[in-house]
């Protein structure tokens, strides 16, 4: 910075200026005064700088310009400062909001006998870097300036990592992947390392899949949306902010992370480790930037050897975490979708020393507020167990309602199908549950009386592309029976538990893959003086495919066309039994679902169904996978044993 520069800035003369800054400045106007000096002091100038940078020699001063708005500065600038101090050199730090910030800045460095300055430039225009060369201060630049292929640069790079970070998902198997950026100057890097990386593995690129935001939070936010509602299983974002909001989405989506949605990050400023799952992230390895950047410009002032190479890209790193997996297709075959169609309701469980008889009143001093339905247990068990579950049921616009929605959320269960009534209030359930673990059960509908064929057929999509239907006829009997149906047109197995009915219709038991009625419930449904084995035989031979009468405390039986077994019940005390049946069938299908032979999935049901009546509640006591498979050995102990008794009878 000169006089000429401050006099061309005040647009006034040379003169002018040198007879202000000299106190000679009688005969010229106050307002020219305060505006060449507000002009000298913004701009920081010294008279004769440039005359006393000769006679002084180095200043061991270095300076670092970066935009206040750089995501990653703080980190950038620790790594600056460290080797900085380390060779002996002191570090001076400026923050820019605008590109006349940025020239403002190099124009009061300019005087200030710095000897390098290094800079990350605002905008891509050429202005800052040709004000550099012009005053001949040694610069670096820290990203990558194509118009000066001469000046010397250090960067990490952006299109690299997300390359890098694109192959980590297509190497574990994902071909729909998204890309989620902020609005930037590095916007266009990323989506070309990303397109690089689909390009070399023949994924075609759709425009779709691509999400730009104004905003980081909502990009996040809105561009994770998107995705789910495309079936993407996997996305790339470009900083943890916009992961931040793509696990937030997950989790208002029931959509698992790494299981239905696979993340990665490029770079971070440590806010992941606050994340569960753990953020896979590639690192811009941004300490090595500032390192590498301080040895190439010290080897300029301090050498006088050439550099050989002006720009040197900086190799981005992988640090694998916990947010990526298969994806779920490529881990259970088939996409095995299950869809759970049933009531939803608030249980009020009243625990007894007895079931009350006609006419007894009985105390209680113990009483529990818990979710419930057929349709709830069964939704949050498969998704406890890791189902692929999406739940189809009506809920009350109110707080149970939404207390229930929210617990559906939590275990993993697919909101798409569910309905809120402005008529009804949420179901509810009033349970007594006796010393002995026994229970009765007294439902009010509410808004489950709501779920009808209209919903139903609003939600045909979803039996278009599902393997099971796990169906209560505790919803009205023409939506029940209008479902059973368009399972069957559908290709979709339905299980079906008929609870709450007198009776099941004849001409609809062909229509029916899996029924699974408990001891009470069978007698209900072919009345008469037969035993269990005999009336599974009857349903068998109206058409039911497979019978499985779920027996208490004595297990279960099962008749099909390649069966007619007792299965022992698990060894557990029972505390309440009113979910083991949801916790039976949800573990039944989840378990036919990844594959498992017949045998296999009624022992897996029956441990799951046993863990859930040493707990109290139906919904709370539901099993999840890690607890279920701490007794795998036993399962597989006991699969053994029956596969067993089925060979001696084949052979007999």
């Amino acid at each position: 910075m000169t006089i000429k520069d401050i006099a061309k800035l005040a647009q006034v003369s040379v003169s002018t200026v040198s007879k202000i800054l000299n106190h000679k400045d009688d005969d010229i106007g106050e307002e020219t005064r305060k505006k060449v000096l507000k002009i000298v002091k913004q701009y920081q100038y010294t008279p004769y700088s440039k005359v006393r940078e000769v006679a002084v020699g180095r200043s061991y001063l270095f300076a670092v310009i970066l935009p206040e708005n750089l995501y990653y500065k703080e980190e950038l600038i620790v790594s600056i400062e460290k080797y900085t101090v380390y060779n002996g050199y002191n570090l001076m730090v400026y923050f820019t909001k605008t590109q006349s910030d940025e020239i403002k800045y190099i124009q009061i460095l300019s005087g200030k006998n710095i000897d390098t300055i290094l800079l990350y430039p605002i905008a891509e225009q050429k202005e800052s870097i040709e004000l550099l060369e012009k005053q001949k201060i040694p610069y670096l630049i820290l990203t990558k300036v194509h118009q000066f292929p001469q000046a010397l640069q250090v960067y990490g790079n952006y299109e690299k990592a997300t390359y890098i970070a694109t192959k980590h998902l297509i190497k574990y198997g994902h071909r729909k992947i998204g890309l989620l950026l902020h609005e930037n100057r590095h916007s266009n890097d990323c989506k070309e390392g990303y397109m690089q990386a689909l390009f070399e593995s023949d994924i075609l690129f759709e425009s779709g899949n691509v999400f730009i935001g104004q905003d980081e939070q909502e990009t996040g936010r809105i561009g994770a949306h998107q995705f789910i509602n495309r079936n993407l299983s996997a996305v790339v974002c470009e900083n943890e902010i916009i992961a931040c909001g793509t696990y937030a989405a997950c989790e208002r989506h029931a959509t698992r992370i790494p299981k239905d949605m696979s993340i990665v990050c490029i770079h971070t400023l440590g806010f992941y480790k606050t994340l569960h799952p753990k953020l896979d992230i590639v690192s811009l390895n941004l300490h090595e930037v500032g390192k590498q950047a301080i040895e190439m410009i010290l080897q300029k002032i301090e050498s006088k050897k050439d550099i050989v190479y002006h720009t040197k890209e900086i190799e981005p790193i992988l640090i694998q975490g916990e947010s990526v997996s298969n994806p779920f297709e490529k881990v259970h075959g088939a996409y095995q979708k299950i869809i759970v169609v049933g009531s939803m309701n608030v249980d009020n469980i009243i625990n007894v020393e007895k079931l009350p008889t006609d006419g007894e009143t009985l105390l209680s001093n113990h009483l529990a507020i818990l979710p419930g339905g057929k349709g709830l247990n069964q939704a949050t068990a498969t998704g406890k167990l890791g189902g692929l579950v999406y739940a189809i049921g009506s809920l009350g616009n109110d707080t149970d309602g939404k207390k229930l929605y929210h617990c559906l959320v939590q275990n993993g269960v697919k909101t798409e199908g569910i309905r809120f009534s402005t008529s009804h209030s949420t179901g509810k359930a009033y349970i007594n549950v006796a010393k002995d673990g026994e229970s009765t059960i007294v439902v009010y509908q509410g808004a489950n009386e709501e779920l009808d064929t209209y919903q139903i057929r609003q939600h045909q999509k979803l039996f278009q592309s599902a393997q099971y239907c796990l169906l209560s006829l505790e919803i009205p009997q023409k939506t029940a029976i209008y479902t059973i149906k368009m399972c069957h047109e559908t290709g979709v197995s339905v299980f079906v538990k008929p609870a709450t009915i007198e009776t099941l219709q004849c001409d609809i038991l062909p229509y029916i893959d899996y029924l699974i009625p408990n001891e009470k419930e069978i007698h209900k449904i072919v009345p008469g003086n037969f035993s269990i084995e005999q009336k599974a035989e009857m349903l068998y031979q109206r058409g039911v495919k497979n019978v499985i009468v779920t027996l208490g405390s004595k297990g279960c039986y099962i008749r099909n066309e390649q069966y007619h077994l007792f299965f022992e019940a698990a060894p557990f005390e029972p505390q309440d039994t009113t979910g083991a049946a949801d916790a039976f069938i949800s573990a039944f299908a989840v378990a036919l679902s990844e594959g498992k032979d017949m045998i296999n999935a009624v022992v897996f049901a029956t441990y799951a169904a046993g863990i859930s009546i040493a707990r109290l509640g139906a919904q709370p006591s539901m099993p999840d996978r890690t607890t279920i498979d701490l007794y795998q050995a036993e399962i597989m102990e006991k699969v053994a044993v029956m596969k067993q008794r089925v060979n001696c009878f084949e052979k007999e």
